[in-house]
């Protein structure tokens, strides 16, 4: 809550923090939707603070469990396998999907131009693959940030990323309002039943 306290301190501890989150992000093969909706989704405000702070201390938690080996002894049969080969795999299988995504959601037009922005020659093979490889690997640029968001934002169909709501996250403080119609969607559901 320092932030909160010493408004002038908060660019530089916002600019600190998610510095520190990229680079956990990397090492731990964190999803590169869940790091675009986070990179958009938090510009900064004062109030992000406790999300980042959140996000700072799973994320190290993981990175800790990781360099233990703690999740590889502790995983149970029938369990999700959380190792960091698992999280490797699914990152790997991730960005097949966003190739895939480029296909569908990119002109042969904005493709081309995608591969000449992304560096990859347009006489290449697997130039969607090498542009999906590439996203979200130089930590420490940010401009190369934001166009990895940016990307895969375009690619997954997140059109405002300003609207997603903070609570995807977990961390919700206002009280969950409920309309009849959901509240009690058990009644409605049983008449088709009769």
């Amino acid at each position: 809550m320092d932030a909160l306290q010493s408004p002038s301190r908060w660019p530089l501890e916002f600019e600190r923090k998610q510095q520190e989150i990229i680079d956990l992000w990397h090492a731990c093969y964190a999803s590169l939707v869940h790091r675009t909706y986070f990179f958009l989704l938090f510009k900064g405000d004062p109030a992000d603070s406790i999300y980042m702070e959140v996000e700072i201390r799973r994320l190290s938690f993981l990175k800790d469990t990781y360099g233990n080996g703690g999740m590889e002894s502790k995983v149970v049969a029938g369990s999700p396998n959380t190792s960091l080969v698992s999280s490797a795999r699914k990152l790997q299988r991730e960005r097949e999907m966003l190739c895939r995504q480029m296909q569908k959601r990119l002109s042969i037009e904005e493709r081309e131009s995608m591969y000449t922005k992304w560096g990859v020659s347009l006489s290449s093979k697997r130039r969607r693959l090498q542009v999906a490889r590439r996203l979200w690997t130089e930590t420490k640029n940010l401009e190369h940030v934001r166009e990895s968001a940016s990307l895969v934002a375009r690619l997954i169909g997140l059109l405002e990323p300003g609207k997603a709501l903070r609570e995807m996250f977990g961390l919700s403080f206002a009280p969950q309002q409920f309309s009849r119609r959901s509240h009690n969607s058990w009644r409605y559901g049983r008449s088709s039943l009769d």
